[in-house]
């Protein structure tokens, strides 16, 4: 009776000591343009994008600042379904307004998250607090960010072009 108490003890512990209480990591994933405007939890980006008219001289200085450097991109870290200000507004008029300035998109790089502490390609280099977030990188370090506190609902053209310049 006695080492059948001690063999189910022992394979308690065993049992317990090879379960896991860990959550899942969760990866960043990257969207396309496309894949983006057909990813249910970005149905709003579309219709967001085409509302906003960004300012044509602005565009023109995103163009020249983005031409000047080849190195330079800029990454876009976004919660889909995320109902803040910054991602239903900032992110679609930011990609709008780069668009517009005929920005290679292969130099955007957007990715989408489940939070920010899903790992993510620039760690330790960005370390995100929040979602949205949007860096400007040139030759792979941090060069400028957009902040959605600095965020009017009409600036998203001006606030890409100051971290681009």
């Amino acid at each position: 009776m006695k080492s059948l108490i001690v063999l189910t003890v022992a394979c308690f512990v065993g049992f317990t000591a090879c379960t896991t209480t860990d959550a899942p990591e969760s990866s960043a994933e990257i969207l396309t343009m496309d894949k983006l405007t057909k990813t249910p939890g970005y149905s709003w980006f579309v219709a967001e994008m085409s509302t906003y008219s960004p300012d044509s001289t602005v565009i023109s200085e995103i163009s020249t600042s983005m031409s000047a450097s080849t190195d330079r991109k800029v990454c876009i870290f976004v919660k889909p379904s995320c109902s803040c200000r910054g991602t239903q507004r900032l992110f679609p008029q930011v990609v709008k307004t780069l668009v517009a300035a005929n920005v290679d998109m292969s130099r955007v790089e957007i990715w989408s998250m489940r939070s920010e502490s899903d790992k993510q390609p620039y760690q330790p280099t960005i370390t995100l607090t929040h979602l949205p977030a949007i860096y400007i990188l040139d030759k792979g370090a941090v060069r400028s960010v957009v902040s959605d506190l600095d965020y009017t609902d009409t600036n998203a053209d001006s606030l890409i072009a100051k971290a681009v310049k």
